[in-house]
């Protein structure tokens, strides 16, 4: 009798792993190369570059990595540490990258809602107009910026607008205003003008494909009720299509934060750094337009001595920069979660059902 219960309650443990196996079985196969690549290439980088970060790493010979004290991190947040030239780069290029998303982003959002709205009235050539719009988002950055380069060129260069405007100013080299905050003097150059518009050129395909989708599944019959109550356009706009498509607003807000903080390819092609400033004009990020990422990337490609000594440097900011990131991220994810309330109500009512 005992034997015949513990095969039964085998029977049943195997059974149970059994129909565990075919119910995720080939979720597990097909997630596996996923993970894998996953942990190769993201795991054990960003574990690499942490362990960079905290040790005076040389190319030339790794395996003689010390530990060094924090050394790269008190350059980044330490302004009295080795003259404090690094930090203020950093700093600066910080402020520059966060600055240019805060005006950016609600123009990069607001402007393609705008057109989506309009083109989702479908006016005649909607189609060929909602094509011009997105065709931007497809033309490669060399292509738009060799486009901005030559329209924002001086007139001895043969500049468009400066030819055909008479427009003396020098964009890629003049500083436009300074202002001060406390103690410390920002010096906005011209060239951030060219690098916004082609930034708002090339990006706002993106977010108008997103929300004019969006638009698509607004239900029909909420429009019709808003009429029939009497609503103006701008209460239809407000009380219907902004609520309807509030998972899209909320998804074009952050990815389009996300990725104007890692701006560098337009910065690189159009001013390739400069202008620069006085005192900065020797450290890694020291342009006037310089970002969190130029300033990273400035260490990697245009220091001779990076390979020997500045791995660290470069690892330690972008360690900053990736928390920084992933704080959003996860305001992301938590702003765009599903709500579950009412759940496990509706579990006990339908279980309590059944037993009825």
């Amino acid at each position: 009798m005992e034997k015949t219960v513990v095969l039964e309650e085998y029977a049943k443990r195997r059974s149970r792993r059994v129909g565990a196996l075919k119910k995720y079985g080939i979720t597990i196969l097909f997630l596996l190369p996923f993970m894998l690549a996953f942990i190769i290439f993201f795991v054990l980088p960003l574990f690499y570059g942490i362990h960079i970060s905290l040790t005076n790493f040389s190319y030339s010979n790794p395996g003689a990595a010390t530990y060094n004290a924090f050394h790269w991190y008190r350059l980044l947040f330490n302004k009295n540490y080795k003259g404090g030239l690094v930090f203020e780069a950093f700093w600066r290029s910080f402020l520059h990258t966060f600055i240019f998303a805060l005006i950016m982003v609600p123009i990069a959002v607001l402007l393609p809602l705008g057109l989506a709205i309009l083109v989702n009235l479908k006016p005649p050539g909607y189609k060929v107009f909602r094509a011009l719009i997105y065709m931007p988002s497809i033309v490669p950055l060399t292509a738009a910026g060799t486009i901005f380069t030559l329209l924002f060129l001086p007139k001895t260069d043969a500049g468009l607008l400066a030819q055909m405007f008479d427009i003396k100013t020098q964009w890629f080299i003049e500083s436009w205003f300074t202002f001060k905050i406390g103690k410390t003097t920002f010096d906005v150059a011209y060239a951030w003008i060219p690098i916004f518009l082609m930034c708002l050129w090339g990006g706002w395909g993106g977010n108008f494909i997103i929300l004019s989708a969006g638009l698509q599944n607004v239900p029909k019959n909420l429009y019709e009720a808003c009429s029939i109550d009497g609503c103006s356009k701008w209460q239809r706009t407000k009380s219907v299509t902004i609520p309807g498509i509030k998972g899209q607003l909320v998804l074009c807000l952050f990815t389009t934060i996300i990725g104007y903080f890692g701006l560098y390819g337009q910065n690189y092609v159009l001013t390739n750094g400069y202008p620069k400033f006085t005192k900065l004009s020797l450290v890694p990020g020291g342009g006037k337009v310089s970002t969190v990422i130029y300033f990273i990337q400035d260490i990697v490609a245009n220091s001779a001595d990076f390979k020997e000594k500045f791995y660290g440097l470069a690892a330690a900011a972008s360690i900053i920069f990736a928390i920084f990131v992933g704080i959003v991220s996860g305001i992301q994810m938590y702003c765009t979660r599903e709500k579950k309330t009412g759940t496990k109500i509706s579990e006990a009512y339908e279980k309590w059902n059944r037993i009825k």
